[in-house]
């Protein structure tokens, strides 16, 4: 029977070996089709919905390689990073080929944040939490994003809202889509290969709350894709946006 640490270990190798094919010259390995979804118009129109942030100091979990570290930097005051030790790494890597100075770069052992209480005015999370199959370990992500919070600061994310199609049945009986309050441990992948569905709001929005969020609103969309539709290869028919404040 796998536990917590048999799934944080096999997170850990996947982005590992992610990380290993970003640096050979593959922008896809860890966070999908890049040129896609830096062209996306949805990141903007959506996540910071309402927020001035030219003089906030923001953390995105699940920085993956930098990407929108880069595409932001001049959106925010700074942007720090927090992923796994070898996507870290890539983080360098880009933000030295774009002659961009180090913000602070943290490294996650999956579940955790590793600094101080109420740093920061914006946590924000994009093509990360969708991928934690793990109900118990999202939670506990939520909870340190509450934690490194300024009172007042707010929490912007992207989650996938799964399929309720004879497509998706089927992808839930596979277990490459798992409900928003499953705890799959027993996962060997990541990044599509174990999925987390919010099939339903509330289940969300219940979680945030009970941790302390409050004034939650949301927009749901079609999912950012390589060719901007909905197709039967893609696990969630929907994206949903979601911001919270402290």
């Amino acid at each position: 029977m796998l536990n917590r640490s048999d799934y944080l270990d096999m997170q850990q190798q996947v982005y590992e070996k992610g990380a290993k094919k970003w640096l050979a010259g593959n922008a896809d390995a860890i966070i999908g089709n890049h040129k896609v979804h830096t062209a996306s118009p949805f990141y903007d129109e959506y996540l910071f919905k309402g927020l001035e942030t030219s003089n906030l100091i923001a953390l995105e979990y699940g920085c993956g390689p930098a990407r929108n570290l880069i595409n932001w930097k001049d959106r925010f005051s700074r942007i720090d990073g927090v992923d796994f030790q070898p996507v870290i790494e890539t983080a360098k890597e880009n933000l030295t080929r774009h002659d961009i100075p180090f913000p602070n770069l943290l490294t996650t052992q999956g579940d955790n944040i590793p600094c101080e209480d109420n740093i920061y005015d914006v946590v924000y999370s994009v093509i990360c939490l969708q991928h934690i199959c793990v109900h118990e370990i999202r939670y506990s992500i939520f909870k340190e994003i509450y934690r490194v919070l300024k009172p007042g600061g707010f929490f912007c994310a992207q989650m996938g809202m799964g399929r309720q199609d004879e497509i998706g049945q089927n992808l839930y009986l596979d277990g490459s889509l798992n409900k928003y309050l499953d705890n799959n441990f027993e996962a060997t992948k990541t990044n599509g290969g174990a999925d987390c569905s919010v099939e339903d709001e509330q289940l969300l929005i219940n979680d945030l709350e009970s941790i302390g969020f409050n004034n939650y609103i949301s927009d749901i969309t079609q999912p950012v894709t390589t060719n901007n539709i909905v197709t039967s290869k893609v696990k969630h028919d929907k994206w949903i946006w979601f911001k919270v404040k402290k």
